[in-house]
């Protein structure tokens, strides 16, 4: 009677950035913990994939992946059993979809206010300003400057002192 519940995980407890991509890019299938406001930018050649809570990452996705960034605080679980490791996937291809919402429309500067807000759904506004604007471009197809645009175009959104009267 010592076998674990379908609902028992163990948890991957990381040390530094560069031993969590070498867990990716080893085959290791983990998920990101889907209890948690936390997330995994995973960064590719040309590009970046975003995991959000209960997506699949590591095992053959990010085998190629060149960086990582984490999001919140990031717990990675390992999944347990098939019905788990589909259903991670299934996340992971949920994100993708998300993403690609956003990068369907053909408006760099529409696809980058619409990735802060989104994230900012999310994650604190606090959280998703100190994201690197060159990693948020790559989500999106778009230039770090337009990222930043958008940022500053947001600013007035969120600083309780400004005033249209002066």
């Amino acid at each position: 009677m010592n076998e674990p519940s379908p609902n028992s995980h163990s948890l991957v407890q990381w040390v530094e950035p560069g031993q969590l991509i070498r867990s990716l890019s080893s085959g290791q299938l983990l998920m990101v913990d889907p209890q948690r406001p936390n997330a995994l930018i995973i960064c590719k050649t040309f590009h970046a994939e975003f995991a959000g809570p209960g997506a699949a990452v590591g095992g053959p996705l990010d085998v190629d992946s060149s960086g990582v960034l984490p999001i919140g605080d990031v717990a990675l679980l390992h999944p347990q059993g098939y019905q788990e490791r589909q259903n991670a996937y299934a996340k992971r291809l949920h994100w993708m979809r998300w993403l690609q919402q956003i990068t369907d429309n053909p408006l760099p500067a529409q696809r980058a206010r619409v990735l802060l807000f989104s994230l900012e759904e999310f994650f604190s506004a606090d959280l998703v300003s100190q994201l690197p604007d060159d990693i948020l471009a790559r989500l999106v197809g778009v230039l770090p400057q337009t990222i930043a645009a958008a940022r500053m175009e947001m600013m007035p959104l969120y600083s309780p002192s400004y005033s249209l009267a002066g």
